[in-house]
């Protein structure tokens, strides 16, 4: 219960991350446009060298949010998979002495105890065959 929860919260912030990129990316646009245009208003040598540092920036800016979202988004993921790891051993934490409480056997010692099984099934074998020639 408390890993979909945890899963639905990390969607929900991925999903609020992807909607920050698009809004980010659609107002980079939009200034490009408008930074294109005003370029092209302008005759003047100067002006366009200054317009021209202008798109600079806006892309130098662009560049620079993407990268801060692309660093947000993986933490965002590292967070949510630490997250999940630390619900998963408290939930064997919790699971462990409930399953030690039923008095089941271990791995270990069923594997044991087929080994045995099997040595006995071999002498139970040997003594019939036996048996078998005597009579």
């Amino acid at each position: 219960m408390a890993e979909s929860s945890t899963a639905t919260m990390i969607r929900s912030r991925l999903g609020d991350l992807q909607r920050v990129l698009d809004r980010v990316q659609g107002e980079s646009e939009r200034v490009l446009k408008r930074i294109r245009k005003e370029a092209t208003d302008l005759l003047r040598k100067d002006r366009r060298r200054a317009v021209e540092d202008m798109v600079t920036q806006a892309r130098k800016l662009r560049e620079d949010l993407q990268k801060r979202a692309e660093r947000a988004m993986k933490d965002l993921e590292d967070r949510g998979q630490r997250v999940v790891k630390a619900v998963e051993k408290q939930a064997e934490r919790r699971v462990e002495p409930i399953v030690r409480s039923l008095n089941l056997p271990t791995r270990e010692e069923v594997e044991k105890l087929k080994k045995r099984l099997a040595q006995i099934e071999k002498r139970l074998d040997a003594m019939l065959e036996r048996q078998g020639q005597a009579a």
